[in-house]
């Protein structure tokens, strides 16, 4: 085994798969167990959420069987820690189209959209105390609905039993996205988060387009001009344009309450 290959291994060890039935939140076991000590590799897949974590603080749950969750610790400098999220959404555009021939795209920042309603979400958490080495854990969480029947007021849902016949189990897409995550994550690795970044635009959803972007700040409406390279979603607003570090965003310049 060449050095380069033995470094490779030591990046992307072999995955340690915790199943659960129920629980709060995925999220919430691999950054405890990021705190303790934990590798790389581990996680966490449930069969049914009762207090998962979305963007905003927002809380949602999912019934048994009806959505792939699970949450991922990785240790990951803090230079490319940002291109995480774009990396996770790329892997599952990815398997979707592999395993079931589904074309998705990618809205920043890290939703995943089929025929403009909401598939999947991803979360990143970095995790307080966890450095080792130099690199920081992270609890990168997903949650993709499989056969989900109805949706929050507000939410513009859809299910992968919505537009395909035989959706894949949830274990069976974890396999494929985890397997492609580490791919993407390799890219990231060599070529920094412009690598990334650079792939996501190619399915990214909005850009050019009218947006309302929520936050902390307020709310800003404007034109999606572009993702840079540090991942900031550049928003034109009249004569000003504004970089946007974190926020929800509603494509369309009319946005409801809650997307």
């Amino acid at each position: 085994m060449s050095h380069d290959e033995a470094g490779q291994e030591a990046r992307f060890p072999a995955v340690r798969l915790r199943r659960v039935a129920r629980t709060r939140s995925t999220q919430d076991i691999v950054l405890h167990a990021a705190r303790s000590g934990a590798a790389e590799g581990l996680c966490c897949i449930a069969d049914e959420q009762t207090a998962g974590r979305g963007r905003q603080g927002r809380a949602w749950s999912a019934p048994p069987g009806s959505a792939l969750l699970v949450s991922v610790l990785l240790r990951r400098s803090p230079a490319v820690a940002s291109g995480v999220p774009f990396a996770a959404g790329l892997a599952l555009v990815d398997s979707l189209e592999a395993m079931a021939g589904v074309s998705a795209g990618l809205k920043w920042p890290n939703d995943v959209l089929v025929e403009g309603r909401k598939l999947a979400g991803i979360l990143c958490e970095v995790a307080p105390s966890g450095v080792q080495e130099g690199r920081v854990a992270i609890a990168l969480g997903m949650g993709v609905n499989l056969r989900v029947g109805a949706y929050p007021d507000g939410a513009v849902g859809i299910s992968l039993h919505d537009v395909v016949e035989r959706p894949p189990d949830a274990e069976a897409l974890f396999r494929a996205w985890i397997d492609r995550l580490w791919v993407r994550l390799a890219t990231l690795e060599r070529g920094g988060i412009p690598a990334v970044v650079a792939d996501w635009r190619a399915v990214a959803l909005g850009l050019g387009q009218p947006v309302t972007v929520r936050s902390a700040a307020g709310t800003l409406e404007g034109i999606a001009v572009d993702v840079e390279d540090d991942g900031a979603l550049l928003v034109r607003s009249g004569d000003d344009v504004h970089r946007v570090l974190a926020g929800d965003v509603h494509i369309g310049s009319a946005a409801p309450a809650e997307d």
